[in-house]
């Protein structure tokens, strides 16, 4: 008789959180450190050296999983460090990381109630409370799905079935090709800045990317509401059908705000959903000077569906992606999109997969929650503010040193974009400068090298951007809370200048 060996799960799992801790604890105290490096650069074939990517037959055990944690640790980028201002999101904290250990051990799936009870009303209470904040009153809520992208696919997905349901059964056969079609061929309009998932969703839908209408800004990044609505008319002076306007509340280069209420306007006059993607900015809405002063969200409320990424600028650790409606919180999603999945679904309102696209669903939900419980709707909304006002101080201190000029002064949000010309280069950028294609390739290359020199050094990792017909520029997000202006902001600008000086710019090009 073969005796089975029984698995004591408390017992290993405590012992291996034991090892854990340590190795945890030594890389946040290193993220902590402002100098120690943000990453270990290695190219991919150098890293393959490094770390053994092997998949064995016969595991590996605790000693050598460890080895690999370790190895793991040691060579990625520590988003703990202040210094790393690469992406829209930063590092998380404590109770974030404490969410995330949380998840992992009940291991839930929120599609239906009775499998995550606890899990469900979080996410049903979360997406109302920020509903309402966004001021969207007291029928507000919504549905957390895997990112911004996904929460803007289904925005566009439940536009699209909730306006034209036949589309649902009989698929998607416009005017001319269906002379009996309620509908043309069915147009999306959003800002020329927008994050480019209004594209993905189009594509995803059928649509295609031609049906995607860009309508220029402002110097802020903006959209123009008199261009929107010339482009509408134009749209339907074409037999087409415009129906989904994106605005976007923080655009991902340079941080815009569309004017929400104004777009509002224009969306009833021309019968269209109005969607905004505040992927990036929306989670502004928890700091008071937003709401009361600068007005970036103001008409917020008067959106049929907005984006929310808390694990962007509320710290909240990846992926946690809401999307919020006014109209019957999430059974609108379910009503929209919902199949007959009788298996599954058992006609109870709570069960939250019925309104996705997907059936399993990690229950993000929590992680938000949590961070709300433990720093409250003030606490949040200080981390917003001191974010605001370091990327401020940042501009000043870029508006101040030679050699460097700002994209958009002053900035319009948590990025800050600039140039630097190195003093070697000085006389030859004045030559580029009088053909603007010329000092458009010639600039990009430049700030591609200091770029590349800036990151490989390890002590910070920063972003370049391209937009409309500008040369390539710095694009630095503040997000961090712990980032200070002189220990970091300021060595990073010394550390572009060195960056100027090591490159050999008489063979650089």
């Amino acid at each position: 008789m073969v005796t089975q060996k029984i698995v004591d799960n408390a017992t290993e799992l405590d012992g291996m959180l034991q090892r854990m801790h340590d190795l945890v604890i030594q890389h946040v105290r290193e993220g902590q450190d402002a100098e120690h490096a943000v990453v270990n650069y290695l190219p991919p074939e150098e890293l393959y050296k490094v770390v053994d990517f092997a998949l064995p037959d016969q595991g590996a055990g605790v000693e050598g999983t460890f080895e690999l944690i370790k190895k793991t640790l040691d060579n990625s980028v520590n988003s703990w460090n202040p210094r790393f201002m690469d992406k829209l999101y930063a590092g998380t904290n404590p109770i974030g990381v404490i969410s995330e250990f949380l998840l992992g051990v009940l291991n839930g799936n929120c599609h239906v109630y009775h499998v995550s009870p606890v899990l469900s009303l979080m996410e049903i209470e979360v997406t109302k409370a920020v509903g309402k904040l966004l001021g969207m009153g007291d029928a507000s809520g919504g549905l957390f799905c895997p990112g911004g992208s996904a929460s803007n696919l289904l925005a566009m997905v439940t536009a699209r079935n909730k306006m034209y349901p036949s589309i649902k059964t009989k698929g998607y056969i416009p005017r001319p090709f269906n002379p009996e079609a309620e509908y043309g061929k069915l147009k999306v309009f959003t800002s020329a800045h927008c994050h480019y998932s209004i594209d993905k969703a189009a594509l995803v839908l059928g649509l295609g990317t031609d049906s995607i209408v860009k309508v220029p800004t402002d110097e802020r990044s903006r959209m123009r509401v008199d261009e929107l609505e010339r482009l509408i008319k134009e749209s339907i002076a074409r037999g087409e059908t415009p129906f989904f306007i994106n605005a976007t509340a923080g655009t991902t280069v340079m941080g815009g705000f569309d004017p929400i209420r104004s777009i509002s306007s224009i969306a009833k006059k021309y019968n269209c959903w109005l969607h905004v993607d505040g992927s990036w900015g929306g989670s502004a809405i928890f700091s008071q000077n937003v709401r009361e002063n600068l007005g970036w969200l103001d008409g917020a409320g008067l959106a049929d569906t907005f984006t929310l990424n808390p694990h962007k600028l509320l710290g909240v650790p990846l992926q946690c992606s809401m999307l919020v409606t006014p109209h019957q919180a999430h059974l609108l999603f379910a009503n929209a999109n919902n199949l007959q999945a009788d298996y599954l679904f058992h006609g109870n309102p709570y069960d939250l997969g019925a309104g996705t696209i997907g059936c399993g669903r990690r229950p993000d939900a929590l992680k938000i929650f949590l961070a709300w419980k433990f720093y409250g709707k003030d606490g949040l909304g200080a981390r917003i503010d001191r974010a605001i006002k370091s990327a401020a101080e940042f501009t000043d201190l870029v508006r101040e040193r030679p050699g460097f000029e700002l994209v958009a002064d002053p900035s319009a949000f948590c990025q800050v974009c600039f140039w630097y010309v190195p003093p070697a280069l000085q006389n030859q950028v004045a030559e580029w400068k009088k053909d603007p294609e010329v000092f458009k390739v010639k600039m990009t290359q430049v700030v591609h090298l200091l770029h590349e020199r800036v990151n490989h050094g390890g002590d910070f990792l920063v972003d370049h951007a391209p937009l409309d017909n500008l040369a390539h520029f710095f694009r630095i997000v503040i997000n961090a809370p712990t980032v200070n202006v002189h220990r970091d902001l300021a060595k990073l600008l010394d550390t572009i200048e060195d960056a100027g000086r090591e490159i050999d710019w008489k063979n650089a090009f």
